[in-house]
């Protein structure tokens, strides 16, 4: 759960019996932002089609459920009896959730019984997420009271607790044993590997799907409650285990039914004394395993229940046992080794893709680019079918925005609106009903924008959520741009009509065809400023945030060590392309924000600038300007109009200034080179001596500066401040 997809709950609104047959609902996880009372009332929207909840009890629905207190249970009183651990704190869940409040009663009565509590200012509540276990694990530490076991109720808070205890150089699990709950593929990974409750995640899943199928055939209200396990890995202070373990005698509760069939068909192999195209089962049924699972591992532990089940008849035959099942180890190894580096590459691959597409779309304020970037961003995760759709103002309405099949993009053809609650036109739902689908909510901040529907299955999930962001950005700044447009062309066909009333009333009347061209004017006058208001905000906003992260890009890189070429050159890459997309959007805001052509351009922008800071500020603001200052490239000249621009906001903003003065002055030296000089001086109480370096907007300035090849000078004091930038013509 991640507090972000409250945002996102407007996928739960789309969901009725005129879309769907059946829901499974991970109430589990919905949980985290409501307790059970809200819950109920929650889905009670859905109660006249099957409902399965997955991990909650929720009155008048199916439920597939896990029994965690027998192993909560076991996993204490291994702290204590085992680790002779006797001090201990806790990470709990969110006050609300009842998962959490279940497993957190298991801890208090195991202790009890044990004759063990624990001190209430070491119970610290997280949010089931790694940020909020790093938050836990500090406000625990701040106590300063001993403890000797970190027990977390989820896995992502165990991860974030061994990150806070790494950096405070306390030695997990010499000096604090921590386990987790739920058993997610990090916990194998983190330093040291995460001793854990293991949810059966695949058979949850499994399970539901089946229930659901059943009651949309008729059938009626299940409620299944699947059995959890322990696994000691190294967090706890359990010795490093690896592959031989002659303790395992039982199929874990873990294993699916798929698994659990190969297990007895090799025993009964191997009893038979036939290990003929063995090796070539396991295969087969590791690839079972990476498809339902993707935990290769387990099979070390399946391999050990077969040697374990088996009696052997005599030397011979347990000799043939043993040769095969070392080979089957060692073939499990390689698998396992294989699969973790294909994940590494596809992931890579994607998230390389994926800066590719973020840099085409963070461009796009049209919707004929849009269309364009989004279909070949797209394109380049395998994805060549979907739809976005936008909400329209009237209620329970929508529109289809983009259909990833179309060959081209038609503005003057009318979107297909619909009720949302069908979630496409009509004329779609022969060859959506075919197939399998994410739909994927798109939301800026507050406001629900409309959603993207595409096939499941094509992309790593966690990438279905950045894709989810940046195409909400990018939809969000485009309907910003086709309003402004629209408005301004209803202003130019209402002047028009009125234009034509006044010829056809009195075409004598000069008056009335001077205020024709007044209101012509007028509308331009509108135009021109709305499109540069959009520009200013597109050049100072966006341009400047992706500035300051190119910047602590660099800075990144500077300290990074030198010989991690990897993280260099992926730092190298995302520079690159912030430098892309800042590159892309100067050409916007230009476009959106021309500079004039004369020789009093620059000039003229300065006193534009004065005036427009003068109607706010009470000092004195003078321009001391050489007739002859130009700065002829325009892209050098806007780089110095804002270093102006910023320079003088701090005058009026922050230095307390009651006088400031703006000087242009043009110069030759005496080999005939042209020299050029902006500045501000304020008389005011000067930068802040922590902040004359490090600021941003100083950062930005000099970054200005250097993009137009000038030299920015900064003299600040308590007397005021000087700020100028020198450039050759």
């Amino acid at each position: 759960p991640i507090a972000s997809e409250a945002s996102s709950n407007i996928a739960y609104q789309l969901a009725n019996d005129q879309n769907i047959d059946g829901l499974i609902i991970i109430s589990s996880s919905v949980a985290t932002f409501l307790n059970s009372k809200d819950l109920r009332e929650y889905f009670s929207a859905w109660a006249n089609i099957p409902r399965v909840s997955i991990g909650m009890k929720i009155p008048g629905m199916s439920d597939v459920t896990v029994d965690s207190e027998p192993s909560v249970s076991e996993l204490v009183q291994h702290l204590y009896t085992v680790h002779n651990r006797r001090k201990f704190a806790m990470i709990d869940g969110p006050a609300i959730h009842d998962e959490a409040i279940n497993r957190k009663q298991t801890v208090f009565d195991t202790l009890t019984k044990l004759g063990i509590g624990i001190d209430p200012r070491l119970r610290v509540h997280g949010r089931f997420t790694l940020d909020s276990g790093e938050q836990a694990m500090e406000t625990i530490l701040a106590t300063g009271l001993p403890f000797d076991a970190v027990i977390c109720l989820n896995d992502r808070m165990a991860q974030g607790a061994l990150i806070v205890l790494a950096k405070h150089s306390i030695n997990v699990p010499d000096d604090v044993s921590v386990v987790g709950f739920d058993g997610i593929e990090a916990s194998r990974y983190t330093q040291p590997p995460l001793t854990t409750v293991i949810q059966p995640m695949h058979n949850l899943g499994t399970n539901a799907v089946a229930i659901l199928e059943r009651m949309i055939d008729g059938g009626s209200e299940e409620h299944v409650v699947l059995s959890s396990a322990v696994t000691y890995r190294e967090s706890c202070g359990c010795a490093p285990t690896f592959r031989f373990d002659s303790t395992v005698t039982r199929i874990p509760s873990y294993a699916t039914q798929g698994e659990e069939r190969t297990i007895n068909e090799f025993a009964a192999l191997l009893r038979m004394k036939n290990p003929k195209g063995l090796i070539t089962q396991l295969n087969r049924a590791i690839d079972a395993t990476i498809a339902e699972s993707g935990v290769v591992e387990r099979w070390h532990v399946y391999l050990a229940v077969i040697e374990n089940l088996i009696e052997a008849e005599d030397e011979k035959h347990r000799m043939m046992i043993s040769d095969v099942i070392a080979s089957a180890r060692v073939f499990v190894g390689e698998r396992g080794s294989r699969y973790q580096a294909s994940k590494r590459v596809a992931l890579q691959s994607s998230f390389e893709t994926l800066r590719t597409v973020s840099a085409m779309l963070a461009g796009t304020f049209e919707l004929e680019a849009l269309f364009t970037n989004l279909k070949q961003g797209l394109a380049l995760f395998g994805i060549t079918e979907g739809y976005l759709v936008e909400f329209t103002p009237d209620e329970g309405s929508a529109r289809l925005l983009i259909d990833l099949s179309w060959e081209s993009f038609e503005k003057e053809s009318s979107p297909l609106e619909f009720e949302y609650k069908q979630l496409l036109p009509s004329v779609y739902k022969p060859s959506f009903h075919k197939g399998r689908w994410i739909l994927m909510p798109l939301v800026h901040g507050s406001e629900p924008l409309g959603y993207l529907i595409v096939p499941s299955g094509v992309v790593s999930p966690a990438l279905y959520d950045v894709l989810q962001e940046q195409i909400s950005s990018s939809l969000k700044g485009t309907l910003l741009l086709e309003q402004i447009k629209s408005h301004e062309q209803t202003l130019i066909e209402q002047v028009a009509l009125r234009t034509k009333d006044l010829i056809r009333t009195n075409k004598n009347l000069s008056n009335e065809i001077k205020r024709r061209i007044e209101l012509e004017q007028e509308v331009m006058e509108i135009s021109a400023k709305t499109m540069e208001r959009i520009g200013q905000e597109l050049h100072d906003d966006l341009a400047q945030h992706l500035l300051g992260i190119s910047l602590i890009v660099a800075s990144a890189r500077k300290s990074i060590n030198a010989d991690n070429e990897k993280l260099d050159s992926s730092l190298e890459q995302i520079s690159l392309l912030l430098a892309e997309s800042i590159s892309k959007l100067k050409t916007i805001s230009r476009g959106l924000l021309p500079l004039e052509k004369d020789e009093k351009t620059f000039t003229k922008r300065i006193e534009a600038l004065v005036a427009d800071t003068q109607r706010y500020a009470k000092i004195d603001i003078g321009i001391d300007a050489d007739p002859d200052f130009e700065i002829t490239d325009g892209d050098r000249a806007l780089h110095v109009f804002r270093i102006i621009q910023e320079a003088l906001t701090n005058a009026v903003k922050h230095s307390k200034s009651k006088n400031v003065v703006i000087k242009l002055e043009r110069s030759e030296d005496e080999i005939g080179r042209v020299h050029l000089q902006a500045s501000v001086e304020d008389n005011g109480i000067g930068f802040a001596k922590n902040i004359r370096k490090s600021a941003l907007g100083l950062r930005i300035m000099r970054s200005r500066a250097s993009m137009a090849n000038a030299t920015l000078d900064i003299q600040s004091s308590a007397e005021g401040t000087r700020v100028s930038v020198c450039l050759e013509e």
